[in-house]
């Protein structure tokens, strides 16, 4: 039984909660795709100052989303940042999903800050390479929501997501693996999103737009299955596997 932290750093909102799930099921449900019941889970809200007392306790720590920028002069993100740096030396294995990423890559001394080319909303396709050495190429359909990237490659680890959008999608290392999509949203989960961010973030077209997009068929459990195996891989100085050709 592996025993993991969920870092929460936002909610989904009430509404959003109540008709799906909330966020921390949505990444329990995510994480045990690909290992049902090999999972015993922990949650933390540190946006609301919440950390794990003693990191070492957990054989993972999984850093989520927020709306939150790294940069941002927020008084809970120094504090998250250390934890990320305190994980990553008592060699916990440390997981990140969009701003999880972002905050990794920043907690190593990487630069994160909006893409020039704005949002990357809905359905994307992922190249995903260089795992374990492998040269193969594999394709991930995947959702992503953000307008914050990371565009330097922090030292200690690698690039091995990448998308037409973009560049430094998942980084992998020695006790890290990230993801800048989103592997735990659903078309639905996404789509309810989009519809609440209407007069907000969005144009009504542009939201109208990032729905159409939403694709039905996702590569959730290969993404599962990836970030399963950086938790397997604790204490052994390896990166993930090599990517085998698999279909969804």
């Amino acid at each position: 039984m592996s025993r993991i932290a969920i870092v929460l750093c936002d909610d989904l909102g009430r509404r959003i909660s109540s008709e799906f799930a909330t966020y921390e099921a949505l990444y329990a449900d995510f994480l045990t795709l690909a290992a049902p019941g090999e999972c015993e889970f922990s949650v933390f809200r540190a946006h609301d100052g919440e950390l794990p007392h003693n990191i070492s306790e957990f054989d993972a720590v999984l850093v989520g989303g927020s709306r939150a920028g790294v940069y941002e002069p927020h008084e809970w993100i120094p504090p998250l940042l250390n934890m990320i740096r305190t994980a990553i030396q008592n060699k916990v294995t440390t997981l990140g999903i969009c701003f999880g990423h972002q905050a990794i890559a920043a907690a190593l001394g990487a630069e994160v800050a909006p893409s020039i080319n704005g949002w990357n909303l809905a359905t994307q396709t992922y190249e995903c390479r260089g795992l374990g050495g492998s040269p193969n190429v594999e394709q991930l359909s995947l959702i992503a929501f953000h307008q914050d990237q990371v565009h330097t490659v922090p030292e200690g680890s690698s690039r091995y997501l990448t998308s037409a959008g973009c560049a430094i999608a998942g980084l992998v290392g020695e006790n890290i693996f990230t993801m800048q999509p989103h592997p735990e949203f659903t078309p639905d989960v996404t789509s309810a999103i989009l519809n609440a961010s209407r007069g907000d973030r969005f144009s009504e077209s542009e939201i109208d737009d990032a729905i159409a997009r939403l694709e039905s068929t996702l590569s959730a459990t290969r993404a599962s299955e990836l970030f399963w195996l950086a938790i397997q891989a604790k204490g052994k100085n390896t990166s993930p596997v090599a990517v085998t050709s698999t279909t969804e």
